[in-house]
């Protein structure tokens, strides 16, 4: 079923990702990436406040570009960004005007590669000031934003590293999940960086760009729960325009065993490649936007022991690749193409 638009507004410079801040559903922030003839990249941080229509309020220019943005689920006043420089830059969003946003700390993540670009930012649900990077050199990072400590995890993709995420529940709340352009879904233990618990080729035909595990996180400055019901249950997506759920449990006690690689249990093709994958921030609520790159986006569902379900479908205005979304609330959500620069809100 098609979704029904709200409100459309072009860019200032191609959005690469979009975050709505949740103290404020109104206030909406894009992190964009602008490639220049000459080869050299910048972007900025660019505010709009979602109404009856999508207004420009200001920007915050960067001389590196950004890849993504992510919101500190224990301090909603906290916004990082990722950049083309191999940075992450850490920005206080005012208490009182949350347009404004003051730049508070710069950390160099990827220092002995100058070429290498962040490529994603994902908060730990379960350890505070600790975030997962991946970079163009394959690498995943973490970092204690606290101490600036930066940890290395010895298996690297062969390619570009797009994605991480935390696990939060059971035996996963010391794994960490990476995907990359060589098909790999590989597990990491914090515990452990020098090993792997499994690195799979298996579950993808091509890179893998979006992870999706069942997620808790009680803070008292922020709830988000996905999946609670089945801890062991992981999604994942691909260039290969296909969105699969895995079992990550192999045999009794019900936990990772190092070595085995986790078995499928449900799979469709979006007809677009799964690039981002955001869960409803409704509680009890497991329905996930994905964007679909070439496609538009997708309101997406899969109810226990069920297959995958498409309960919307959005393009709109988007003829481009649609790489930025997130919720406004449950009964709104803004998604972003790049090179047209089409900033959408629609009805999932």
């Amino acid at each position: 079923m098609n979704a029904t638009r709200i409100a459309v507004v072009k860019s200032k410079l191609p959005p690469c990702c979009v975050r709505v801040l949740p103290q404020d559903t109104s206030i909406i922030v894009l992190g964009t990436y602008k490639l220049e003839q000459n080869g050299s990249r910048h972007g900025s941080i660019e505010v709009y406040k979602q109404e009856d229509s999508i207004n420009y309020l200001l920007n915050y220019p960067t001389e590196s570009a950004i890849l993504d943005l992510k919101i500190n689920p224990f301090n909603a006043n906290i916004l990082i960004s990722a950049h083309s420089t191999g940075e992450i830059i850490i920005w206080k969003i005012d208490s009182e005007d949350k347009t404004k946003l003051t730049k508070v700390q710069e950390i160099q993540v990827f220092d002995q590669d100058p070429e290498c670009l962040a490529t994603s930012i994902v908060f730990s649900p379960v350890i505070e000031n600790i975030v997962s990077v991946t970079g163009t050199d394959g690498s995943v990072k973490l970092v204690d934003l606290e101490r600036g400590d930066i940890t290395n995890f010895s298996t690297k993709h062969d390619f570009e590293c797009w994605i991480t995420n935390f696990g939060s529940q059971n035996a996963l709340e010391n794994v960490i999940f990476s995907g990359g352009d060589d098909a790999q879904l590989i597990a990491h233990d914090l515990r452990e960086p020098n090993t792997s618990i499994f690195a799979s080729r298996k579950l993808h035909d091509a890179g893998v760009v979006s992870i999706l595990p069942s997620t808790i996180c009680l803070h008292q400055s922020h709830t988000s729960e996905w999946k609670t019901n089945n801890p062991y249950e992981l999604w994942t997506g691909s260039y290969d325009d296909h969105i699969k759920s895995i079992d990550l449990r192999v045999l009794p006690p019900n936990k990772l065993i190092a070595g085995y690689p986790p078995r499928v249990i449900d799979e469709l093709n979006l007809g677009g490649g799964v690039w981002r994958l955001t869960p409803s921030p409704l509680p009890n609520d497991d329905r996930v936007l994905v964007n679909c790159m070439y496609d538009g986006a997708r309101i997406v569902n899969k109810d226990d022991a069920k297959e995958f379900e498409v309960l919307k479908t959005f393009t709109g205005d988007h003829e481009s690749i649609c790489y930025g979304g997130d919720w406004i609330e449950p009964s709104q959500v803004i998604t972003t193409s790049f090179y047209d620069g089409i900033v959408q809100s629609w009805v999932p």
